[in-house]
């Protein structure tokens, strides 16, 4: 019998930190990137991401015709702090899901 994928939930904190991380990762990044990368659905991601700009943690700008994300220095701020803080707990990091 196959072994069941350990499933683990994830909190809007986790969410945020990698959203962050996979926008990082890429520059500049669209939408459905960034969903697939964080095996989120899109309405999802995108109530996420426009949290993250509004809050100023993400810069949204214009590309060849179409929209895209960038990391702000608050979001670095953001994601540095997350990832202490997942290492004082004992948290892992998990790697997220570029190549998709």
């Amino acid at each position: 019998m196959p072994r069941r994928k350990e499933r683990i939930n994830r909190n809007r904190y986790d969410i945020y930190a990698e959203i962050i991380r996979v926008v990082h990762i890429w520059g500049y990044c669209p939408l459905t990137r960034v969903a697939r990368s964080t095996n989120l659905p899109v309405d999802r991601a995108k109530d996420s991401i426009a949290l993250l700009v509004k809050k100023g943690l993400l810069d949204e700008d214009e590309e060849e015709g179409r929209r895209v994300y960038k990391v702000t220095v608050l979001g670095h701020q953001y994601f540095e702090l997350y990832k202490r803080m997942a290492s004082l707990v004992g948290m892992p990091m998990p790697d997220p899901i570029i190549g998709m």
